[in-house]
C-alpha cells in the first residue's frame, strides 16, 4: 500500500506535490496551535474565575479564623458561622462543595459533614496550595476525596486557596471548594470555537497564498518545460538531419573513391591500349625504317646516331607510359583482407623499387568497407613513392594496428625530410591527396617532418560503415 501511494504521488504534478505536502504541514500546524491556545484559554479562564472566587473565600476565612493559631482547632463558632454561609446561606447555590484542610491533610471542614476528620495525603495541587499558591482546574472528581461530588456531578472547578494568618502570611489552612462549571465551560468553549475558526481563517489564507504562489510558479515551470521539449524536438530533428547529411557525405565518399579508382583504371586502360600501343607500333616501324635507311649510300655521317637517340627516346616513353599505366591500376583487392591489403601494395612497392620495407601488420585487421581499403593502399604507395624518390637507400618502415574501431597507420623514414607549411603552401599534390583521401571517410591525416629528421606520416581510419558515418 506505501508502495502504491508512493507511485500515485510521484507521478502528481510538482504544484500538486507540494500543496499536497504544506497542506498536511499546515493542518498538523492548525491543529497543534489551536489545541495549545484552547488551553492557554481554558487555564486562563479558569485561572480568573479561581482568582475572582479566592478574593470572596479568603475575605471569609480572615474573619473566621482569628482563634486559629491559638486553639488549633475550628471552634463550634466558625464551625457554624461556615454551616451559614456554605450549607443554608446564599452562597450553598455557587458554591456545591467547601472543605478546610489542616497541614496533617485532615479534613476540618466540610459542607458535607460526613466528611469531617477525614484525613488524605497531601499531595498535587492540594500540596502546592499549602506552599502558598492559588491553585486551581476543572475537575473530573477522580480523586479520593471526591466520592460525594462524583455522585452528583461530572465536572467541577476546583479551587485551592491558602489561608494565612500573621504579618508573615504563614499558611495555616487550605480552603477547597466546587463551582458549577456549566457556564464556566460554555464561555471557554465558545472562545475555543472562536480561536479555532480564527487559526483556521489564518491557516486557509496561508495555505490559498502559498497555492497561489507555487500555482504561478508551476505554470511558469511548465511554459519553461514545454519550451525545452519544442527545444528537443528541434534539436533531435536537427541530429536526425545531422546523421541523414553524414551517411551521405560517406556515401558519397565512398563513392568518391570508387569512382576515383574506376576513373584511374580506366585511365591506365587507356594508356596502354592508346598511347602505349602507339608508341609500340611507332616503335616497330621506326626499327623497320632505321634498318632501310642503313642500307642507303646516300646516308648522311651521324645519322646511325640519331637513330638510335630516337630509338631510346621511344624505348623510354612507352616504359614511362607502361609504369604509369601500372601504377594507376589497382590490383584486385575486393577479396582480401585489410592486413592482406596492406601487405599487396607493400609487395608491389618491394618488387618495382627493390627496397625492404619494415613492416607490423596488425593481423586481426580482417573485414573493412571497399573504401577503406582503397585509401590504405593508395596512402601506403603514395607514401612509399615519396620515401623512394625523397629518401633513397633509407629502409620505411610502415606501421598499421587497430584500436577500437579505428585502423592507425604509421609510414616513416629517416630521410632528409622537409619543411611541412612550406610544403603545404606550396600545394605538393601527393600530400594534398592523400589527405583528402582520407578526409572523405571521416579520418584523420597528419604529417611530422623537418628537415635533417625525417618524415612521419599517421593516419586514423574509421573501420565500419556506421563508424565512417558518425566521424
Amino acid at each position: 500500500m506505501p508502495a502504491t501511494l508512493n507511485q500515485a504521488f510521484s507521478r502528481l504534478s510538482f504544484s500538486h506535490q507540494f500543496m499536497l505536502a504544506i497542506f498536511a504541514i499546515l493542518a498538523i500546524g492548525m491543529a497543534s496551535i489551536g489545541t495549545w491556545m484552547g488551553r492557554q484559554i481554558e487555564t486562563s479562564a479558569v485561572n480568573r474565575a479561581a482568582a475572582i472566587s479566592a478574593v470572596y473565600v479568603e475575605s471569609i476565612l480572615a474573619t473566621q479564623f482569628h482563634d486559629w493559631p491559638s486553639v488549633g482547632t475550628l471552634g463550634a463558632e466558625s464551625h457554624d458561622a461556615l454551616d451559614h454561609l456554605f450549607v443554608e446561606g446564599p452562597l450553598s447555590r455557587k458554591v456545591v462543595s467547601f472543605k478546610l484542610w489542616d497541614a496533617d491533610g485532615r479534613i476540618v471542614y466540610s459542607n458535607n459533614h460526613s466528611q469531617l476528620g477525614l484525613r488524605f495525603p497531601i499531595d498535587g495541587l492540594l500540596a502546592a496550595a499549602f506552599k502558598g499558591a492559588l491553585q486551581a482546574r476543572m475537575s473530573n472528581l477522580d480523586e479520593a476525596d471526591n466520592l460525594t461530588e462524583k455522585n452528583r456531578w461530572q465536572r467541577l472547578l476546583e479551587v485551592y486557596v491558602p489561608a494565612r494568618v500573621g504579618s508573615q502570611g504563614k499558611v495555616i489552612s487550605v480552603a477547597e471548594f466546587y463551582l458549577y462549571s456549566e457556564n464556566l465551560e460554555r464561555d471557554i468553549s465558545t472562545a475555543q470555537q472562536r480561536s479555532w475558526v480564527f487559526v483556521a481563517i489564518v491557516t486557509l489564507a496561508i495555505y490559498l497564498l502559498l497555492f497561489g504562489l507555487v500555482r504561478r510558479a508551476s505554470l511558469t515551470i511548465h511554459d519553461q518545460q514545454r519550451d525545452l521539449r519544442q527545444q528537443l524536438q528541434q534539436l533531435r530533428s536537427a541530429l536526425e538531419d545531422n546523421d541523414r547529411m553524414r551517411e551521405q557525405v560517406h556515401k558519397a565518399g565512398e563513392s568518391t573513391t570508387t569512382l576515383n579508382e574506376e576513373f584511374l583504371i580506366r585511365v591506365a586502360a587507356d594508356l596502354h591500349d592508346g598511347p602505349a600501343q602507339a608508341i609500340a607500333f611507332a616503335l616497330m616501324r621506326f626499327d623497320e625504317f632505321a634498318a632501310a635507311f642503313q642500307n642507303c649510300a646516300s646516308s648522311p655521317s651521324g645519322a646511325a646516331q640519331d637513330f638510335r637517340n630516337i630509338h631510346d627516346a621511344l624505348q623510354s616513353s612507352l616504359r614511362d607510359v607502361r609504369k604509369i599505366s601500372a601504377g594507376l591500376a589497382m590490383p584486385g583487392i575486393a577479396e582480401l583482407s585489410l592486413a592482406d591489403t596492406a601487405r599487396r601494395a607493400i609487395d608491389d612497392f618491394e618488387r618495382m623499387s627493390g627496397q625492404t620495407v619494415r613492416a607490423d601488420i596488425d593481423e586481426i585487421l580482417d573485414k573493412a568497407p571497399l573504401a577503406v581499403k582503397i585509401t590504405v593502399y593508395r596512402l601506403l604507395q603514395e607514401s612509399l613513392n615519396n620515401c623512394w624518390r625523397h629518401a633513397p637507400g633509407s629502409s620505411p618502415q610502415v606501421s598499421m594496428h587497430q584500436a577500437e574501431c579505428e585502423v592507425l597507420i604509421t609510414i616513416a623514414d629517416h630521410g632528409a625530410g622537409f619543411d611541412f607549411q612550406a610544403a603545404a603552401v606550396s600545394g605538393r599534390l601527393g600530400l594534398n591527396f592523400m589527405r583528402e583521401r582520407v578526409r572523405l571517410l571521416g579520418g584523420i591525416f597528419e604529417v611530422d617532418s623537418a628537415p635533417g629528421r625525417g618524415t612521419c606520416i599517421r593516419a586514423r581510419l574509421p573501420l565500419s560503415a556506421n563508424e565512417i558515418t558518425h566521424a
